[in-house]
């Protein structure tokens, strides 16, 4: 027992009141995570390139193969916005 100026029932309630945020504070976390994650803009994907088929580089069964193909990263300035 410790000597104070409040009444038992206060110190009781409090205990209580401590209890129910503990138990409640993961949840909480969990969904203000979970909220900020929606809030949070798509990661951009690849840029795929797929080049026309060259008339003069590409001859015989090479042409089956079809144009070249690049895929760049989405910041980068040299790449283009073809899909």
């Amino acid at each position: 027992m410790r000597y104070s100026t409040r009444d038992w029932r206060d110190h009781v309630h409090q205990a209580a009141k401590d209890f129910k945020f503990q138990a409640t504070l993961k949840p909480r976390l969990d969904r203000a995570v979970e909220d900020w994650h929606k809030t949070q803009p798509e990661a951009a994907g690849p840029v795929v390139v797929d080049e026309p088929i060259d008339e003069e580089l590409q001859t015989g069964d090479s042409r089956l193969l079809g144009g070249g193909m690049s895929i760049h990263a989405p910041w980068t300035s040299n790449s283009d916005t073809k899909k």
